[in-house]
């Protein structure tokens, strides 16, 4: 008897553990979308100052406040030293062809003509815009498969060592 309720217990763990592994990558997908639409803010934020009032970039960052790019540590590392340095220090989700996107902008950033400034915002803002909508209409099948392949494997593996 005793040995029945050990394996079902263990057997609730395996399954309970896929359970929530599932549901944490979820949230990483949901959190990426978070901060690709919060990145796209900080641009549209950045060439707005740049087109309209012609705002040095130190009081660009320092007015800006976004509390997704806060959780990250993005914002403090932008305002301590510099855009390059945030997308590289930053903890967060975005993957590496978002963060290439970001870097080459931060590279940029700074370097030209009013104008190409704001062609240069516009032009990062649209390519991470186009991350964020490629990712929130791959979402809802993603998060499906993430709430039934993790649990459908422990249950088959539990099938297998039984």
């Amino acid at each position: 008897m005793r040995e029945i309720v050990l394996r079902a217990a263990g057997a609730l763990f395996f399954v309970g553990a896929a359970f929530l592994w599932g549901q944490s990558e979820i949230r990483a997908g949901r959190r990426r979308i978070r901060e690709l639409e919060a990145a796209g803010a900080l641009c549209r934020f950045i060439r707005q100052n740049i087109e309209r009032l012609a705002t040095p970039l130190p009081d660009i960052f320092a007015a800006y406040e976004d509390p997704v790019l806060s959780a990250s540590g993005f914002l403090p590392i932008l305002r301590r030293e510099g855009f390059r340095a945030a997308v590289e220090g930053a903890d967060w989700g975005i993957g590496e062809a978002e963060r290439a996107v970001l870097c080459s902008f931060a590279d940029a950033l700074g370097r030209g003509f009013r104008e190409e400034q704001v062609s240069l915002c516009r032009y990062t803002e649209d390519r991470i815009a186009d991350a964020a909508d490629a990712l929130k209409k791959s979402a809802p099948d993603r998060e499906r498969l993430w709430r039934s392949i993790p649990v459908l494997g422990a249950l088959s593996a539990l099938l297998m060592l039984m």
